[in-house]
């Protein structure tokens, strides 16, 4: 019998390494260190007249390690903050292409700097493939183009069948020694629906029946309210020097991240694949990233950027603001997954057309077996010894603490049988063309991430530049 019963899925935990109660190895280091400093210092000659001043400084630095904003310690952020005003100061935040020498001038902005476009022929019929390399890294960037099935109307055995299917798909990622991370980008961008008239107007058949003509104005007619243009695709990032015979040069290197995103198979995980993309196509995908109005810019006058000329030509790189070529965007990071278990549309808010363009980022590092096996051992130990820790001062384990120790020994134990392990998180970006418009901007992606399931979001303080880079197809995935 057929089942109604909408699915759900959760079960998601933040990493977690060894620490005292809830703090990280890196902030138990910093708090036992501050609260030996002030006892080092007397016991060298400083006197207890140094606790007058080493005391507050310790308290200072605890206070920084352990309270929290916006879901991390407030001394990283103060030290973000820092960094971004040295920064400033010495105008690493500007960027102005014209201005620069050779052989900056010819480089993308900020993180993207390392990346060069390569146009591979393959020769079987399928036309170019367009590579971003990474020179930096030596890591290769692979794009295909998505067309997304709409689930809205499918029915719960096929829900699970895709969701099953896309597991299967990044588990199959586990396998393959040079695939380094992946994501998944949509992109959702407000349309006045003249596309969508002119298309209709151009095929409409003169001999059509009257009922049928009108029936198609009005659809077209209504469309300019709630139109949106959607394109989707996936991004292979894969280090060609993993592969078991070293490439040797660009040519190789391209060949094998070639091999491994042929190895790709979607089928069954509700997305169809239109094609690999070409270099043309990223192009385009990079350049509508930083200058909107150039998304429909004709295929030849794509064709004419070079490389660097895809980015922007000023940009700024402001506290929460990215301003670049006369748009501004605003980029917020996954602060916490939901705790509960969601239904599969949870992120349908979030995907659903607003009134100004949004890009939404799934980025994936998928885990060799090896390394996955190791991972959960070492949050099951993390978890034992904060448990140990807590019946050494006689204290009760909360409830999200016995919640959380539950996920990790199952996540352990699926491991154990086989399941693939990522490392994941969400990204977003919206983008508007007057500043005027932010505040609404930033309400709609509020909004819409409150009606999420429970995912809990923060701007990308100080890396606004980073954070929009990570949504385009250049293999920039800040979880390598």
């Amino acid at each position: 019998m057929a089942t109604t019963e909408q699915p759900l899925y959760g079960g998601w935990r933040r990493s977690r390494t060894l620490g005292i109660g809830s703090l990280s190895t890196g902030q138990t280091v910093i708090v036992v260190g501050a609260m030996l400093a002030p006892i080092a210092l007397v016991n060298m000659g400083g006197g207890l007249s140094s606790l007058t001043v080493t005391v507050p400084v310790a308290l200072a630095v605890i206070a920084l390690a352990v309270w929290q904003r916006h879901g991390m310690p407030l001394m990283s952020y103060v030290i973000g903050l820092g960094r971004w005003k040295m920064a400033d100061l010495r105008g690493e935040t500007s960027y102005r292409s014209l201005f620069l020498p050779a052989p900056e001038s010819l480089d993308l902005p900020g993180v993207a700097a390392a990346t060069k476009l390569i146009r591979a022929d393959t020769g079987d019929g399928r036309g170019p493939v367009g590579l971003v390399w990474n020179q930096r890294t030596g890591h290769m960037t692979a794009t295909l183009l998505l067309s997304p099935a709409g689930a809205l109307l499918a029915s719960n055995p096929d829900v699970r069948r895709n969701v099953s299917s896309w597991g299967d798909v990044l588990a199959n990622l586990a396998d393959e020694d040079t695939v380094e991370a992946a994501s998944v980008t949509l992109q959702i961008t407000p349309s006045s629906g003249a596309a969508l008239s002119e298309h209709v107007r151009g095929r409409m058949d003169p001999a059509a029946p009257r009922l049928a003509k009108d029936a198609l104005h009005e659809l077209v007619g209504a469309a300019p309210r709630a139109s949106a243009q959607l394109t989707a695709w996936m991004s292979l990032v894969v280090d060609p020097n993993r592969a078991g015979d070293k490439p040797n040069g660009p040519a190789e290197a391209a060949a094998v991240t070639l091999g491994a995103l042929d190895g790709v198979d979607l089928a069954g995980s509700g997305a169809d694949v239109l094609r690999r993309a070409s270099d043309r196509d990223v192009k385009r995908l990079v350049r509508s990233a930083f200058s909107p109005g150039d998304s429909d810019a004709p295929p030849a006058q794509i064709d004419e950027l070079v490389w660097h000329e895809v980015g922007p030509v000023a940009a700024y790189d402001g506290r929460t603001v990215y301003e670049h070529d006369g748009y501004l965007s605003m980029s917020w990071v996954l602060r916490e997954a939901p705790r509960k278990p969601v239904p599969y549309d949870a992120l349908l808010k979030l995907l659903a057309p607003g009134q100004f363009t949004r890009r939404v980022t799934l980025a994936y590092r998928v885990l060799p077996t090896e390394e996955a096996a190791a991972v959960v051992e070492r949050e099951v130990n993390a978890s034992d010894a904060r448990a140990e820790y807590r019946a050494r001062t006689k204290r009760s384990a909360t409830r999200r603490e016995r919640v959380d120790a539950e996920h990790a020994e199952r996540t352990a134990g699926e491991e154990a049988v086989g399941a693939g392990m990522v490392q994941w998180s969400l990204y977003v970006t919206t983008t508007v063309e007057q500043e005027s418009d932010l505040p609404a901007a930033r309400r709609e992606v509020d909004k819409a991430a409150k009606s999420s399931g429970g995912l809990r979001f923060r701007p990308a303080f100080h890396g606004q530049a980073a954070a929009l880079v990570v949504g385009l197809p250049l293999g920039i995935n800040p979880l390598l």
